[in-house]
């Protein structure tokens, strides 16, 4: 009885231990996952109104949007601070400025191999620039729809649930949240899906069209807006936790009061850029912990 106890109390210190700073982590269950030879890192930066999401595995880097123009030099920053000098993928949700802006400070500060965008274009000086700098540079550029798969990095597959292939919008300012890439990022038995500005048209399409959205954390679309994380989508991901990034004080009320309630309703977990500053999630495919700046 002695030694199980002992063999208990180490069990339980070693789990402390993993939680860090006690932000949370979770175990999860069998299946076909497999702990991971190396940590995956994703990082929602604390970049003001807007989104941008770096990935980190065995030293290579991901970007899942690049933030707003006037935070371009805090983007410069974020690269320095992390070692970033090249950039494997770079995924444009969808073309608006806090969601693109960024993007000239990953052109100035590091390599881009291959970039995506949802294919929709936009009137927008911001869009018009980052295509020519793609293709004076030559850097390679693809639209992603709904059912295609990518690989993020390697070993860390990205699987696109939306836009679906149907499409509609013709690049006008209002329908483009609503043609943002949504994709479930996979690691092990670790999932999270990015939703990008995805209101609750995109999200009742992409339950229509019976992908798979199960995840275990959840990026808020549209920064917490109302219009977004409808109950049907909450019940379907499912999440333990969710993340929204915004500004500190920002105009736009985000994230909403109605969000708010419905996440507290279904008792998940929240991380805020605008008052945790940016928010780090570590997993190994087996186990995450997420960490706040303050």
């Amino acid at each position: 009885m002695k030694r199980f106890i002992k063999y208990f109390l180490c069990l339980l210190i070693s789990l402390c231990v993993f939680a860090g700073t006690g932000c949370g982590f979770d175990v999860f269950g069998s299946g076909s996952g497999t702990a991971a030879d190396a940590p995956l890192i994703i990082r929602m930066l604390d970049i003001g109104q807007g989104d941008a999401i770096l990935i980190e595995r065995n030293g290579k880097f991901a970007l899942i949007d690049t933030g707003d123009v006037e935070h371009r030099p805090r983007m410069a920053e974020y690269l320095r601070k992390y070692g970033v000098k090249k950039v494997d993928t770079v995924i444009i949700t969808h073309p608006h400025g806090d969601h693109i802006g960024g993007m000239f400070s990953v052109f100035a500060n590091a390599e881009i191999r291959q970039v995506y965008d949802n294919g929709v274009p936009t009137s927008l000086s911001t869009y018009k620039t980052y295509r020519k700098i793609l293709d004076k540079r030559k850097i390679p550029r693809r639209t992603l729809r709904g059912g295609e798969k990518i690989q993020l990095l390697d070993g860390v597959p990205f699987t696109v649930v939306g836009p679906l292939e149907k499409s509609n919008a013709r690049g006008e300012n209002s329908r483009q949240n609503n043609e943002s890439i949504v994709g479930l990022l996979k690691y092990g038995n670790f999932t999270m899906l990015f939703t990008g500005d995805a209101e609750a048209e995109e999200e009742a399409s992409i339950l229509k069209s019976g992908a798979d959205v199960k995840s275990v954390v959840l990026k808020a679309g549209h920064h917490g807006s109302k219009t977004s994380s409808t109950e049907e989508f909450l019940r379907a991901v499912s999440p333990k936790a969710v993340f929204i990034s915004c500004g500190a004080g920002n105009n736009y009320g985000h994230p909403s009061r109605q969000t708010m309630k419905r996440l507290e309703k279904w008792g998940i977990d929240v991380y805020r850029t605008d008052r945790q500053g940016t928010i780090t999630l570590t997993t190994d495919g087996k186990r995450y912990e997420i960490t706040k700046e303050h």
